[in-house]
């Protein structure tokens, strides 16, 4: 038997780099999974975390401006409690409940309700016999919550404010937090004003240097129904447990079995009778702006634009062949039918080689070639003057007529 005429030889190549050349041809591959395992654990976590909200003062936000602390201890209680973030979902539960069972907190951070629904709104707490506790709600809103609530402004917040009032809930509390920095707490200042209040009880009047202000935190109505309250850090999950603002908040929302957390949303929009049109989706702004930028357009083109005028000679940038000149410029007249221009061309070239032929120079005064041209030929002045300087041609055939004439005329020059 013969010997192999090849052998197998070992590979020269170290972990590490055989490790890196797979790397290298499935990388790819191995990123897309990762990827994809990782969205899709997030994916379940977001899925099975209980419907967790992000919304400000939520009964399911964990988070500091969320509610759920306040809201389970209710529950703990015995309160039943039920989220609604419509007008009629609320009206329609309350109606459900017995008749004077129900605490509602009204919140409507984003001033969605009308003043009509912020009516209703009141009218179904009266009709119910129900209570209402509205959390930072604006001007408008809380007059036609109730006549004997307005609003007195707002501050910056400090860090404690005593009740200083009659009013039981607030006295039970005795001081809640102000909004304000508060080293002792741990507690940096709210985001935003306060809004304060005057009504028939006025309760957590903020004092400032120039003296106490003219509305307190919290507001209610004579008969005690409809109380506004002008920081919702009483309520949320950071600020519950300083202070008053655990006992002040649980006495408000939970003196009743049922209690109606209604927080507005887009739900409380009033639905349009007709389709927008397509004038009614257009902003105000884009008729005027269109119009203006239109008039810019019209102004630019005049300005600069590109307009056909008279041929002007001007110097060649280049040295080209004169039979190339001579073509390019001939099709050039004859594109704009410059009938004139191209006759007054010719002559003047005529006048150049007979000035130069009968040794007159090039700066010759076309009336001395004229003449020189008539006493070496048989014509007269007149004729020679008509050929050379005579009026430029209105058609085609006249200019070819004359273009024969100053050939003629250069020949008879060259036998003399």
């Amino acid at each position: 038997m013969g010997t192999a005429d090849h052998a197998f030889v070992a590979e020269d190549t170290t972990a590490a780099q055989r490790l890196a050349r797979w790397w290298h041809k499935y990388r790819f591959w191995i990123i897309g999974g990762a990827v994809f395992v990782v969205l899709s654990i997030l994916a379940f976590v977001m899925t099975n975390s209980g419907n967790r909200s992000l919304d400000s003062l939520a009964i399911n936000n964990p988070a500091p401006a969320g509610a759920q602390a306040a809201a389970s201890v209710l529950k703990d209680q015995g309160v039943a409690l039920e989220a609604t973030t419509s007008l009629l979902a609320t009206t329609d539960a309350l109606a459900q409940n017995a008749y004077g069972s129900s605490t509602v907190l009204f919140y409507d951070p984003r001033n969605i309700l009308t003043p009509a629904q912020v009516s209703e709104l009141a009218a179904a707490i009266e009709q119910n016999g129900a209570k209402l506790v509205a959390i930072t709600p604006g001007p408008v809103a809380v007059k036609n919550l109730s006549p004997e609530l307005s609003s007195a402004g707002s501050t910056a917040g400090i860090p404690r404010v005593d009740a200083q009032c009659e009013h039981v809930d607030a006295a039970a509390a005795g001081t809640i937090s102000g909004g304000g920095p508060d080293p002792a707490l741990n507690a940096g200042p709210a985001k935003g004003p306060i809004l304060l209040y005057k009504g028939a009880q006025t309760c957590f009047t903020p004092h400032a240097k120039s003296g106490p202000a003219s509305g307190g935190l919290l507001a209610s109505n004579s008969a005690g129904d409809i109380t506004a309250l002008g920081f919702s850090g009483v309520v949320n999950n950071h600020n519950l447990g300083q202070v008053g603002n655990a006992a002040l908040t649980f006495r408000l929302l939970g003196s009743k079995p049922n209690l109606l957390w209604y927080t507005s949303s887009l739900n409380d929009v009033p639905p349009a009778q007709t389709a927008p049109s397509l004038a009614d989706l257009t902003p105000a702004w884009m008729f005027p702006a269109a119009a203006w930028l239109m008039l810019v357009a019209v102004v630019g083109v005049l300005w600069r634009g590109r307009r056909n005028g008279p041929l002007v000679a001007e110097p060649l940038p280049v040295i080209v062949k004169a039979s190339e000149t001579m073509a390019g410029r001939a099709r050039l007249y004859q594109d704009a039918r410059a009938v004139d221009i191209a006759t007054r061309t010719l002559a003047h070239a005529s006048l150049t080689r007979l000035a130069h032929a009968l040794r007159l120079g090039h700066s010759a005064d076309p009336s001395a070639v004229v003449d020189a041209v008539a006493a070496a030929t048989s014509r007269t002045n007149a004729e020679v003057h008509a050929i050379l300087l005579g009026e430029p041609p209105q058609t085609e055939k006249d200019m070819l007529r004359i273009a024969a004439d100053l050939a003629a005329l250069e020949e008879e020059v060259a036998r003399r």
